[in-house]
């Protein structure tokens, strides 16, 4: 692999012993990436999390309790994923998520290293957009429309809400159907401006007039919080 300057933290959350040893050799043998822990589920790896900056989370599906897919809709901020798993038919849903990768057991270190460029590519395009964020920053989004696309600035944007296989994006006038997912959004998204309170909605923190252990007030709008969502959103908006 090339030398990249950047360090990107991991986490590997797999139930199989040797699926993990796999991944922890190729993460301990390439010198950009460093292994923070190792999860055999869901709950542990939330638990992780809580204490450890993750940048690049190598993620199976199919794990015990909560699988990997909903996994990630408990979380606040996403970091990069690449899934694992040895299922291919998980491949359409993950796609959903707006991963970096997704590799079939067994993993190759060619995939690997493909699959971990990605997320260097991705993880500068993140750093380009923090170098520039205040304390709402905004960027223009490219919504995808269907059959044309429309470009807003993030800073007009109250919330968004999930809508089947579309988002509706609610503006301070208006309403815009785009063809995409609330994580396809989330992860293009100024992360010090919005806010996942609830798996259907996402919130513009420079819109919330108040709030409870129930629900936010975005611009006119009241919206509940998730139970699964509670903690850390009123934690992030007590700060």
């Amino acid at each position: 692999m090339e030398n990249i300057n950047e360090k990107l933290s991991c986490l590997v959350v797999d139930d199989e012993q040797p699926a993990q040893w796999v991944l922890t050799s190729y993460i301990s043998e390439t010198s950009n990436l460093e292994l923070k822990a190792c999860a055999f589920d869901a709950m542990e790896a939330l638990e992780v999390m809580k204490n450890h900056s993750i940048d690049l989370l190598f993620l199976d599906i199919n794990l015990p309790g909560l699988n990997g897919l909903e996994m990630l809709d408990t979380l606040e901020f996403q970091p990069m994923v690449i899934f694992t798993t040895a299922y291919a038919a998980y491949a359409a849903d993950s796609f959903e998520y707006n991963v970096v990768d997704y590799l079939v057991k067994p993993v190759t270190r060619q995939h690997f290293d493909r699959a971990v460029m990605r997320a260097f590519e991705k993880a500068r395009l993140r750093e380009v957009t923090a170098n520039t964020d205040t304390r709402y920053p905004t960027i223009s989004l490219e919504l995808n429309l269907g059959g044309s696309t429309e470009t807003v600035e993030t800073e007009n944007i109250v919330y968004l809400q999930s809508y089947g296989n579309y988002v509706k994006v609610f503006l301070e006038t208006r309403m815009i159907l785009a063809t995409s997912t609330t994580h396809q959004l989330l992860s293009q998204l100024p992360q010090k401006s919005f806010l996942r309170i609830h798996k259907s909605f996402i919130v513009n923190r420079k819109y919330i007039k108040a709030y409870s252990n129930n629900s936010v007030v975005a611009g006119k709008e009241k919206l509940p919080i998730g139970i699964s969502y509670r903690q850390s959103v009123v934690t992030a908006l007590n700060q």
